[in-house]
């Protein structure tokens, strides 16, 4: 059944199209991602659809049925409220009840009568508005995204916190569309996992913009790409979509080729006739014409450079027993010395200190105790969550001139203009000539970005780059990353770009500690996956089979044959091999020293000591078992 259809809606903000008569529908149960480039209007378009915004022209039809849910952006609430009140800010009935139902709940270790009296009165409603099951679900959602005190005040939480806290908000409301905005910034990777597989299982239709690359191609069913004020839809996940782009750049680029054999056949003729024939020939010419002014469509683009940067020397940037606490610890005696060319990621949970060792490093903030010495020829190139407030009353390429200057040398030793670079980044000459207070929010980050590529850093520092940037910017970042020849110090959630960009890993696992991975983001959920998988197999023994070896050890006879007890010697001397062996590899990947290559080998080697070891100290429980 067709929940919402839009039907031929434009829009226009200032002198730029967002929508010009763009159609299409969702049905129910239907799980589709929105992409385009910021400022194209995917924000715009979910703010029409939730009724917070009206077209210039054209129509928008709701079924009667219909009932959405919105997760914005950047959420807002009223910093006096309280967790408990702000998820249950509603007019419904039942979700009141519940909330006056688990405010009783927090008073009741009172032991004021008046208070179990109350408690009874609300009890007996949720039995009459049979609420208890979307009250478990609620205390469901509360134990998985780990929000413990409903009595906390909104502008006590931090943007992590705020953005869990305004998602169950979401989840909770009755509805059958969730109409999601840029759903896992702001979120630790595990609440992604969790929500990217709730939105696969829900009944519920889904329309959501996301950066996430990884999310989209398992959550999503279909595409809708926004682009130059029309819409295009591909039926599929991530993953088809981009492969219908690609047939769709074949076309592009063979129509390219034989309008420009075209162009050239045409001029070649029209120089070669005299000039008393030109309007006999002006069918022709108009021809020509047509084609050389034909709007272009563009082609997506592959950067392969970098800016040159500064030449790093010997010194490059060391950490020495850096600690950090503010109400409890965030960095306990963390060291390490950083090589040329190293790509590292930051990972952890929200709050576990990962911008704190961002600002630690540039001098943003100063350590409780320890060093952070930095090499003479060390630029830092600092792209932090907040960007500094741009200039708006100036153009978009006069500000790029201004803050950075006309040009940039890139590694190749050619020279490329501030235009130019605007170019890449995706700001075509409309919006160069633009005011800077007219962008998107998008578009303003985005250009924050170019800002601090174009200083011509040698070390860069990106606290959470893919909030805010859509995706075809982040795909031009990544190239970009994958061509720059210094340093790259990156904090993100993201799993596609922390893949595709970084090969080494900081992870913050809170209480101060910060431990050492060789390898991406993906390797690293892998193992943490084999190291849960072992866990749960140790807490699953069956207690059966625990009674069945001591009945089988009283009735065995008392000790080991010759043969089991070689067995037990060797097992046993095999045993301390590997847990030296596995606490000299984790020493020296903490340590951070060697070369990349040698890191990923001790990698591999204590994976592979990870899965060995379990298996062996089993059977020498089992020997011992016989003793």
């Amino acid at each position: 059944m067709n929940l919402i259809s839009v039907d031929k809606i434009s829009k226009e903000i200032g002198e730029k199209v967002l929508f010009n008569q763009i159609s299409f529908g969702i049905n129910e149960g239907e799980k589709i991602g929105i992409l385009g480039i910021n400022g194209s209007g995917k924000s715009t378009l979910l703010k029409m659809l939730a009724g917070l915004d009206v077209p210039d022209s054209g129509q928008i039809l709701k079924n009667k049925i219909l009932q959405i849910s919105v997760l914005s952006q950047s959420p807002t609430f009223d910093p006096e409220h309280t967790i408990l009140e702000h998820i249950f800010f509603s007019q419904s009935p039942v979700l009141g009840t519940i909330r006056a139902y688990e405010a009783v709940c927090e008073k009741m270790e009172s032991g004021d009568p008046e208070v179990e009296k109350e408690f009874n009165v609300i009890h007996q409603e949720m039995d009459r508005l049979g609420a208890w099951e979307l009250e478990a679900w609620f205390r469901s959602l509360l134990k998985e995204l780990d929000i413990p005190d409903l009595s906390l005040k909104m502008n006590s939480l931090s943007g992590g916190m705020l953005k869990k806290v305004a998602l169950v908000q979401t989840l909770i409301e009755e509805s059958n569309l969730l109409i999601l905005d840029e759903p896992t910034n702001h979120l630790d990777v595990d609440t992604i996992l969790w929500l990217q597989d709730f939105l696969i299982e829900t009944k519920k239709a889904v329309l959501l913009v996301t950066h996430d690359r990884y999310f989209l191609e398992e959550v999503t069913q279909r595409i809708i790409e926004l682009e130059n004020g029309n819409l295009f839809s591909f039926p599929g996940n991530f993953a088809f979509y981009l492969e219908k782009k690609a047939e769709a750049e074949l076309v592009k680029e063979k129509t390219e080729h034989k309008e420009k054999r075209f162009i050239k056949k045409e001029l070649e003729w029209l120089r070669r006739q005299p000039k008393a024939r030109g309007t006999k020939q002006k069918g022709r010419t108009d021809r020509a014409l047509e084609v050389i002014n034909r709007k272009k469509t563009g082609k997506e683009i592959v950067l392969d450079f970098s800016v040159s940067g500064r030449r790093l020397g010997k010194k490059i940037l060391e950490l020495k027993n850096l600690t950090k606490s503010y109400k409890s610890p965030l960095i306990k005696t963390f060291s390490y010395t950083f090589k040329n060319g190293e790509r590292i990621g930051v990972i952890g949970p929200n709050g576990a200190g990962k911008s704190t060792l961002l600002n630690l490093i540039t001098g943003r903030d100063v350590p409780d105790s320890g060093d952070v010495s930095i090499g003479m020829n060390t630029s830092f190139g600092y792209f932090d969550q907040v960007s500094k407030e741009l200039s708006g009353d100036m153009r978009v390429v006069e500000y790029i001139k201004k803050e950075c200057g006309v040009s940039v040398k890139m590694s190749d030793g050619s020279v490329m203009s501030a235009a130019d670079m605007l170019e890449l980044f995706l700001f075509d000459g409309r919006l160069q000539a633009s005011y800077v207070k007219n962008l998107s929010g998008g578009e303003k980050r985005r250009l924050y970005l170019v800002s601090i590529l174009m200083t011509n850093p040698n070390f860069l520092i990106l606290d959470e780059p893919t909030n805010d940037l859509d995706i075809r910017t982040l795909s031009v970042l990544e190239e970009f990353l994958a061509e720059f020849g210094g340093c790259i110090l990156v904090v993100s959630h993201d799993r596609y770009f922390m893949d595709r960009t970084v090969d080494y890993l900081f992870v913050f696992e809170g209480n101060g500690l910060v431990e050492k991975f060789p390898g991406n983001y993906s390797e690293y959920l892998e193992y943490k996956n084999y190291l849960n998988r072992q866990k749960n197999k140790r807490e699953s023994e069956q207690p059966e089979t625990k009674i069945q070896e001591a009945e089988v050890s009283k009735t065995a006879k008392k000790g080991l044959n010759f043969r089991q007890k070689k067995e037990l010697e060797s097992i046993e001397l095999e045993i301390a091999t590997l847990e030296k062996e596995e606490r000299d590899i984790t020493e020296i990947l903490q340590s951070g020293t060697g070369k990349t290559e040698e890191l990923v080998i001790l990698g591999n080697r204590l994976s592979e000591i990870h899965t060995i070891l379990p298996l062996k100290l089993e059977r020498w429980e089992g020997l011992q078992g016989l003793l």
